[in-house]
């Protein structure tokens, strides 16, 4: 069997057998399997010692989580596998096929770029993948303006001249993941998606997962990542109160609202963007100003046509309608989003 140009990094914790029949198949096809042990203890050594027969396996005594377990892996692979051209991160609990992995490294090797594996949801998925999922979609497209349909699988790939940047990235557990998409997307560093197979083994009770706590841990990272719209909104807010009662307060009750609206909104976006620029630097700064400009200028829209219903038709004080706008227009800005990006990921699958 020829020897394929892609190291395969597990990231393991507590394994079962499947991670021994995973390893063989994907050394049968002619990968550099690599494994690493995050902490699993002494009561599952006889796993790693059974696949050291068809990996390379290193690790550690206590556990760290997935995204300490994948950065400890990038380092290892620039150290003792530079002669290969990319990794493919992957699961070693039965949720990644090895004909999806063969299809990714082949894929790599077309297109030299970032590869993210996208799982479509047409079976029936355990109630605590839905909930991180669906939360991560929402938060993340509402704090990028850039859509996944799923940002949580681990089957990925990356050019191994890329992975310096990645041990860059904070997070040491199941946030990790969601922060190197993030990144991409704040950055503007090309990626693909590549559909694979949905698997969950016996309703993926392997799964190391905890639903409240990872899920937080994902939500909280999304939102530091996206504090620069969280200031943004604060920002609109507290100028529409400094607009109304102490710049505009010569005209007309309604003149006075819509410009204080609008005032606020556009000196807010303004700041909205010179911090993207500042703390991101994205790689083509024109084409991040573009999407922000456009999306923020449907939320300007929706926001006008609201305030204005809730002041003139149901007699609401400006600022809390403005408020109450602000919350209300995420769901249509969020499907928005959510359409554009289907689009783009059915154009670049």
């Amino acid at each position: 069997m020829e020897q394929r140009n892609s190291v395969v990094l597990i990231p393991s914790y507590q394994p079962e057998e499947t991670l021994i029949i995973l390893s063989r198949g994907l050394m049968n096809q002619g990968f550099k399997v690599l494994i690493v042990d995050d902490g699993s203890g002494p009561s599952y050594q006889h796993i790693f010692e059974a696949s050291k027969e068809f990996a390379t396996v290193i690790g550690y005594d206590h556990n760290q989580g997935k995204g300490f377990a994948l950065k400890h892996g990038f380092k290892y692979i620039i150290d003792n596998f530079g002669e290969f051209k990319g990794v493919i991160t992957a699961d070693g609990d039965g949720q990644h096929r090895i004909l999806d992995i063969v299809a990714m490294e082949e894929k790599l090797s077309e297109s030299n770029t970032t590869i993210i594996g996208t799982r479509y949801f047409d079976t029936k998925i355990p109630f605590k993948s839905k909930i991180g999922n669906d939360m991560s979609q929402f938060t993340q497209s509402l704090s990028t303006y850039r859509y996944l349909q799923d940002n949580q699988c681990g089957l990925r790939a990356f050019l191994i001249k890329d992975l310096p940047e990645l041990i860059k990235i904070g997070g040491n557990r199941y946030e990790y993941e969601m922060r190197v998409i993030t990144h991409l997307q704040y950055k503007e560093i090309p990626y693909i998606t590549m559909r694979v197979e949905t698997i969950y083994e016996d309703g993926n009770k392997t799964s190391h997962f905890r639903p409240l706590l990872d899920t937080l841990l994902i939500q909280s990272s999304i939102l530091l990542s996206g504090l620069i719209n969280i200031i943004s909104y604060i920002v609109q807010a507290v100028l529409a109160f400094v607009f109304i009662n102490f710049v505009y307060t010569s005209e007309e009750i309604i003149m006075r609202n819509e410009l204080s609206v609008v005032s606020a909104f556009l000196a807010a976006l303004i700041l909205h963007i010179v911090l993207l620029l500042i703390f991101y630097r994205p790689r083509y700064p024109a084409k991040t100003i573009l999407r922000v400009l456009l999306y923020q200028l449907l939320i300007l829209i929706a926001i006008f046509v609201t305030v204005c219903l809730f002041t003139e038709f149901l007699g609401l004080h400006i600022l809390l309608s403005y408020l109450i706008s602000a919350v209300l227009t995420l769901f249509p800005l969020f499907y928005i989003v959510k359409g554009v990006g289907i689009v783009y990921e059915a154009q670049h699958q």
